[in-house]
This record gives C-alpha cells, structure tokens and sequence, in this order.
C-alpha cells in the first residue's frame, strides 16, 4: 500500500473550481487531478482510466473545504475506509 499524499488531499478537499475533480490513487498516494471541461485525447485517457479503477484503485475526493486541516485529511481518510 503506497503513503498517501495528505499535502494533495488536503488540496482536494480545498478544491473550488467546479471544473476540476480529485481523485487519490491508492496505488501510488498521489491526487490526480482532472479537468473535467477538457475533452482532449490525453485526458480523455485518464478519465477512462479513473473510471475503470473507482472504487478499488481510485476514491474520489469532494472538494468545497474553505480551509482544510489534518484532521479533515484523516476524517475523510477514515470515511473512506483508508
């Protein structure tokens, strides 16, 4: 199981451009981040990649957080079931 990224998450979790959504891969601990109005071949890839892994290899994580902390990253782990 890889460390997960708390730096990244917490930037998720802070995430306020609707355009965007924010996933953690759970195989390498980092946050992929994903324009969602861009339609490119290289992002469409991504996608489908994301989309093929939920739930097992990738969590998705809401953003909206004014001003996450620690404990949000661990609250949000836990819901998770990380």
């Amino acid at each position: 199981m890889a460390e997960y990224r708390r730096d990244q998450i917490m930037t998720a979790l802070a995430e306020t451009d609707a355009g965007y959504s924010n996933y953690l891969d759970l195989e390498t601990g980092e946050v992929v981040r994903i324009n969602d109005t861009d339609d490119s071949a290289a992002t469409e890839e991504v996608r489908n990649k994301i989309m093929e892994g939920y739930g097992d290899r990738f969590r998705y994580i809401p953003g909206g957080n004014a001003s996450p902390n620690d404990a949000a990253v661990t609250a949000w782990l836990e819901a998770e079931g990380l």
